[in-house]
């Protein structure tokens, strides 16, 4: 907790919508797997919802160190090697009840990574 010193407010702010993304998916997809898999595989059986609660729990885990123990900043890096906000972004495009969350997700990350890019080239955070 040493890391959450006022300086570092504006990674944690660049790094918010991130974490949500991958807190609420994780944790949605630990409580109810087959909410998204439904709409991804047909017929999900058991041995699916074990492996996406698996994956779920250890992206919960990433984002929890990633707020806790190591730099903020790299979780936007980290984050787009866990399939399982993927499958929850796709899972909500899928259905029509969700799908505004979903395509507000895809727009932003189009937008984000834009201005991740435009940090970078600058030697910004996240850079």
């Amino acid at each position: 907790m040493r890391y959450w010193t006022p300086n570092q407010i504006p990674l944690f702010l660049l790094a918010t919508p991130v974490l949500t993304v991958l807190l609420a998916s994780g944790v949605q997809i630990l409580q109810e797997p087959s909410i998204t898999l439904k709409t991804l595989i047909p017929g999900s059986k058991s041995e699916y919802r074990a492996f996406a609660r698996t994956l779920a729990a250890s992206q919960v885990i990433l984002a929890v160190l990633a707020i806790t123990n190591y730099h903020v900043q790299i979780i936007t890096r980290i984050s787009s090697g866990s399939p399982v906000w993927y499958w929850w972004v796709a899972g909500c495009l899928a259905d029509k009840k969700r799908q505004g969350r979903g395509v507000a997700i895809v727009i932003f990350m189009v937008m984000y990574s834009g201005i991740q890019g435009g940090l970078f080239a600058s030697f910004l955070p996240p850079a």
